[in-house]
């Protein structure tokens, strides 16, 4: 358990760069679905009773028109359901983070009635293709668009943690002088103190105007969920760069209490 400013800014960071690893496999991942699928032909009816019937003249009979048409119903999704698989489905974190069946993992994605028609369906119709298609499009720029908040993110807990060590150098000098320090050293040190409560506050606000002003995850499953719920919405402190700023605002008050005294 994490109990100082440093510690709870490092524990964020990690979680974050944990995130960040794993939503660009995930980019990847339905990337190289969306090129597999680019490559299968999608299920087309004959186009006519005249096509078939000049399929059947051609050799082969009504028979061999049927032939035509049905033999690939199920190979198209298929391939789909394979391309899935070894491609969503693999990502190193898959197990760990989701270990799904692909109807419930198809159906976060994309909703039930696209994870019924993929595992249960037939034929892959031109309007499933399509729809399959535009979704995995539609994950991909998801996913760019979460890493760029989880970027900032990043950069944002990195800014507060420099900010709170050098606040916790300046309080460790201090400190070291509060013991022994006549009323005139001790009004220096309360003014270099006053200098780190305001420092602090200002921290704590910018960081309240950075949390409330960014939108929600932009994931499917996860919709309107804010970021700091889906990152450390399981923790005690579901806020660690606030938490952080509380307890170096902490400490800053507790050496101004020594100072008064």
């Amino acid at each position: 358990m994490t109990d100082t400013p440093p510690e709870r800014i490092a524990d964020a960071v990690g979680t974050v760069d944990r995130e960040i690893e794993y939503i660009t496999d995930e980019r990847a991942a339905f990337d190289r679905f969306r090129a597999r699928l680019s490559k299968v032909e999608p299920w087309r009816p004959a186009e006519s009773d005249g096509s078939a019937m000049a399929a059947g003249l051609g050799g082969g009979g009504p028979a061999l028109a049927a032939t035509r048409s049905e033999p690939r119903a199920g190979a198209g999704l298929r391939t789909v359901r394979t391309a899935y698989r070894e491609t969503v489905m693999a990502v190193p974190h898959f197990e760990a983070e989701y270990d799904d069946t692909l109807r419930a993992n198809v159906a976060a994605e994309w909703g039930a009635d696209v994870a019924a028609q993929v595992v249960d369906g037939t034929r892959l119709t031109p309007p499933l293709y399509r729809a399959l298609a535009a979704a995995a499009d539609r994950a991909v720029d998801e996913r760019s668009r979460f890493r760029r908040s989880l970027e900032r993110e990043r950069d944002s807990l990195t800014a507060v943690g420099d900010d709170l060590a050098a606040c916790q150098r300046e309080l460790d000098e201090i400190a070291a002088e509060l013991d022994g320090a006549d009323s005139e050293r001790l009004t220096r040190l309360d003014e270099g103190l006053a200098d780190a409560e305001s420092t602090c506050a200002d921290l704590a606000d910018e960081r309240q105007r950075l949390v409330h002003g960014r939108p929600a995850v932009p994931l499917s499953g996860v919709d309107g969920v804010s970021l700091v719920s889906f990152l450390y919405g399981d923790r005690e402190r579901r806020c660690p760069a606030l938490a952080a700023v509380a307890g170096c605002l902490e400490r800053v008050r507790d050496l101004r209490t020594r100072c008064l005294q």
